[in-house]
């Protein structure tokens, strides 16, 4: 029998998890030993899932890291955070889409630099509540988390653009050889907002977040844009993404590619490599949501004023290079011209999910650990809602969310996207 003694912040996996752990130790060689678990990054840094580093000391001195993503256990936050279709999702991404994806690439000889990268997953638990993801530790190799108060770099979104154009490139690539594959993928990718639509509590809980935003802006030009941003983006959603699903060109997304969600390698302080680190969020729709979300939430400004336009010629580029591996010609599948006219066509949509975003990312780690308790405590969705206010927070933060939203609603109006 094994013999592991557990140290740490043990009481962070349950039973059954520290169960299903043993045996995954077990099937990498680990019979016994000391495993020590430890919370990963600040409040704020995760919303869904609780993240932990578990440490494993082998009796022979050997030294194992597992990243752990556990899912939450209190029933009003799995149902507020849909943990059970999120844990789901990344379970098809790390068990099935990715490697799949790989191996594609492999087998046509892709050289090891341009291939997709994402964490080795060691082992899924599904069993509810109990869900449990073992990942590799970025860290071992590397790569590490930047500041998300501070713009993602020029450098940084191209090598993030890069890996999310090898990601939607080799879904189109598994969508032309092997279509009925690509259609098991979309019937298991559930797209959580889509359920959202229909819960009347989510809308109430938009329109708050909007009211509180447009207060808390100083220049009505800003709280004019804001209206209607957050309290009509579902009916808007529903409308928008009716059929995208299905276009010749739609894709698995990644779906939340924020900063806290790419991990990138640095030599001599510069970015030379990024990996994504989380697909609860993936989905089968259209390639431009990955790009508007992750440009409008990790960028600034005056970055995105400098380089907006390069990078969209970078990603269509990178495209239709991955492509070209397979010998499919980008413009075939998704032009250039498709591309900009999509980028405007689902704009409106995303200036509402970079607001939205917005409420939650100004937050210091303190404010965010009192929103987290609020909706692992309070079986009260009202008190939920009050939560997410931004009324109590400091000057710093308010200050922080009002640049953000200028800085969206200027770059939006320098692009076209709005009036």
């Amino acid at each position: 029998m094994s013999e592991f003694s557990f140290e740490g912040d043990v009481n962070s996996l349950s039973a059954k998890q520290q169960e299903f752990l043993r045996e995954v130790l077990k099937d990498r060689g680990y019979t016994e030993g000391k495993v020590v678990i430890e919370a990963v990054g600040k409040a704020g840094d995760n919303y869904v899932a609780s993240v932990k580093r578990i440490t494993v000391e082998g009796r022979d001195g050997s030294i194992f890291k597992i990243i752990a993503k556990i899912a939450p256990t209190q029933e009003m936050m799995r149902v507020q955070m849909q943990a059970y279709l999120l844990f789901r999702n990344e379970a098809v991404m790390y068990s099935e889409v990715l490697p799949q994806f790989v191996e594609l690439q492999r087998a046509e000889g892709v050289p090891v630099e341009d291939q997709l990268q994402y964490a080795e997953c060691y082992g899924i638990l599904l069993d509810e509540p109990d869900e449990i993801i073992l990942l590799e530790d970025l860290l071992e190799s590397d790569f590490r988390m930047l500041d998300r108060f501070t713009s993602l770099t020029n450098q940084c979104i191209k090598l993030s653009l890069k890996n999310l154009a090898i990601l939607h490139s080799l879904s189109l690539v598994t969508k032309k050889q092997n279509p009925d594959v690509f259609e098991g993928y979309y019937k298991k990718l559930i797209d959580s907002f889509k359920i959202m639509i229909d819960i009347p509590e989510f809308k109430s809980y938009l329109t708050a977040m909007e009211n509180d935003a447009i207060e808390i802006m100083n220049n009505s030009k800003y709280k004019n844009a804001i209206r209607g941003s957050l309290s009509n983006m579902l009916e808007l959603y529903g409308k928008i993404i009716k059929g995208d699903e299905k276009l010749k060109y739609s894709v698995i997304i990644q779906g939340d590619g924020w900063t806290n969600n790419i991990m990138f390698k640095l030599q001599d302080e510069i970015p030379v490599e990024a990996i994504m680190i989380d697909y609860q969020m993936s989905r089968v729709s259209n390639p431009v949501c990955d790009i508007l979300y992750m440009i409008f939430n990790c960028t600034d400004y005056e970055t995105r004023r400098a380089h907006y336009h390069d990078w969209i010629d970078y990603y269509h580029l990178q495209l239709e290079e991955s492509l070209s591996n397979f010998g499919i010609k980008a413009d075939f599948i998704f032009s250039r011209e498709q591309l900009d006219a999509d980028l405007k066509r689902y704009s409106k949509l995303f200036f509402g999910t970079s607001v939205m975003m917005s409420t939650m990312l100004i937050r210091k780690s303190e404010d965010a650990a009192k929103l987290h308790d609020a909706m692992k405590n309070s079986t009260d969705m009202e008190k939920v809602v009050e939560s997410f206010q931004m009324k109590d927070l400091d000057n710093d933060s308010l200050s922080r969310f009002r640049r953000r939203i200028e800085g969206l609603v200027d770059s939006y109006r320098d692009l076209g996207y709005i009036a």
